[in-house]
């Protein structure tokens, strides 16, 4: 049994997805906790139902495949979903979804609200792990010959001894399952959505970076390596990033370590790459303007901010005499900040100008334990799609207090 799961933040782009035409069947589930009618409704209403918590990736997206060799498809999933519910405490959360059958295959995603009705957010620590013992469970259960490859099988085993399903333990044991190599999959659930948005194959690209790889003994020979190959070298925000075609970043290490591994097994490591590249200067990637990046950075972003150069006592926001250029005679700063401006008026500002979900979300953490009267007129207020301003009155941020319009 096959199992895959994803944090986020909802939107209509999943709902969109667990509806997508290509399934050779998609049948919407009955929703938990929910009122709303259709599958984009229902995942707009979940989200609502979680502005209360402190996180900005409220759903969780889970879908669970049985193997084909499974005789009752629908057994199997429902007994995952009782054990993946009591694996994370997750019975009494809303939830909706949908079943497709794609390939021949039936397999079914649910999307549940990661929070509770008092704030707390469920933990999903080890979750792989934890969803990898439950699809065990369910394969031993149906009949399974053997179990399905697992890179924790050692793990898996240790956790079931200690839940008391000794019986499972051993299925696994005497399967071979802890002996055998551990399985890599080719692409993340990541690198395959950007595979088939980009259109590049992922394998291709790491064929090439390897290849420039080898055929270069330093960082600027790596570089022209993969100019000949179409490709680009940037800085990117965790380091060396390989920019294919399409623009697309991908980071050195792991594409390298990656093509390494496929090609003899032997995983080239990260340091080695960042040693190799470590004296580059490379652009920024995603950067308009081509902002250079490297040892010298630093000194050359002093010298640009004034005529005189470092040389002159000069550097980012003074004057040739050294000066600072924000600073008036009697010390105190002109409109300081990173943004152009101090001062509460402009805190206000930003905070005015923030989506009216992000500013309900902050309002409604700040109140006290007894919420959940404000979290329900917060939800019947989405669902109603309409506001009103009360009249003559403000939060402590200055910002209109406003309630839901009730249709008469």
């Amino acid at each position: 049994m096959i199992s895959g799961a994803e944090r986020g933040k909802g939107g209509r782009a999943l709902s969109a997805h667990l509806l997508k035409a290509e399934n050779e069947h998609v049948e919407v589930i009955r929703p938990r906790g929910l009122g709303s009618p259709g599958l984009h409704e229902q995942l707009e209403e979940l989200v609502a139902l979680s502005l209360g918590g402190r996180t900005d990736r409220p759903v969780y997206h889970v879908h669970a495949d049985p193997d084909p060799a499974v005789v009752d498809n629908d057994g199997a999933r429902a007994l995952f979903w009782r054990l993946f519910e009591a694996e994370f405490n997750l019975a009494s959360q809303p939830f909706c979804g949908a079943v497709h059958v794609k390939h021949g295959r039936r397999h079914e995603h649910r999307i549940y609200s990661l929070v509770r009705p008092s704030g707390q957010v469920v933990d999903l620590a080890w979750d792989y792990l934890r969803r990898e013992r439950c699809a065990r469970v369910v394969e031993f259960e149906f009949g399974m010959p053997v179990p399905t490859p697992s890179k924790h099988a050692r793990a898996i085993i240790k956790a079931l001894r200690e839940a008391g399903r000794d019986d499972v333990a051993a299925w696994m044991e005497a399967s071979g399952t802890t002996e055998a190599a551990r399985p890599v999959a080719r692409l993340s659930p990541q690198e395959r959505l950007i595979e088939e948005r980009t259109g590049v194959p992922l394998d291709d690209l790491r064929a090439a970076a390897l290849a420039a790889w080898q055929a270069s003994a330093d960082g600027e020979g790596f570089l022209a390596a993969l100019r000949e190959r179409g490709l680009d070298l940037r800085a990117g925000r965790s380091g060396p990033v390989v920019v294919d075609a399409t623009g697309t970043a991908h980071l050195a290490t792991r594409l390298i370590g990656a093509a390494a591994r496929r090609t003899d097994g032997t995983r080239i490591p990260a340091a080695a790459v960042r040693e190799r590249l470590a004296g580059l200067t490379l652009q920024t990637h995603g950067d308009g303007h081509g902002r250079a990046v490297g040892p010298d950075h630093a000194r050359a972003r002093g010298a640009e901010a004034a005529p005189g150069g470092l040389g002159d006592g000069a550097g980012a926001g003074r004057d040739a005499g050294g000066a600072d250029a924000h600073r008036r005679p009697d010390g105190a700063r002109d409109g300081g900040g990173r943004h152009g401006g101090g001062g509460v008026e402009h805190a206000l500002d930003r905070i005015r100008a923030r989506p009216a979900a992000a500013r309900l979300r902050g309002r409604l953490r700040m109140l006290p334990p007894g919420r959940n009267a404000a979290l329900a007129e917060a939800l019947d207020a989405v669902r109603a799609r309409q506001w009103i301003a009360v009249p003559g009155m403000v939060d402590m941020w200055g910002l209109p207090l406003v309630e839901p319009h009730r249709r008469v």
